[in-house]
């Protein structure tokens, strides 16, 4: 019997541990998305999300309104992206956390074009 209860009991913390965000907490990541998007991605990628044009025979910056670009890239490929940089894209490092991170994506996959 008293395993039972250590075994309810371990499950109830886990159950705690592995709560959902709430609606406040998930509004605050977008918000911190939309801020480092505008602040730091919009430069190249511009504030609709179309690119730009490439300077110096670079290639241009990616266009996140692409639907090819959409299907074709997980939220992980995007995150590693961010991280490791691409062509003439800077790598951030550790510069936004994992929740940065996703809110990123979450920024990038709004661009994607209603099929």
């Amino acid at each position: 019997m008293p395993y039972r209860a250590l075994s309810v009991c371990a499950l109830l913390f886990a159950a705690s541990a592995c709560r959902r965000a709430t609606a406040t907490e998930n509004a605050d990541v977008n918000q911190d998305a939309e801020r480092i998007f505008a602040n730091v991605c919009s430069r190249c990628h511009g504030i609709d999300g179309k690119g730009g044009i490439a300077a110096g025979g670079a290639n241009a910056p990616r266009n996140f309104c692409d639907s090819a670009f959409q299907a074709n890239r997980s939220d992980d490929d995007l995150k590693a992206v961010i991280r490791k940089g691409k062509s003439a894209m800077p790598a951030f490092g550790e510069a936004f956390s994992e929740s940065d991170l996703t809110g990123l994506v979450h920024k990038l996959r709004s661009f994607e074009p209603k099929k």
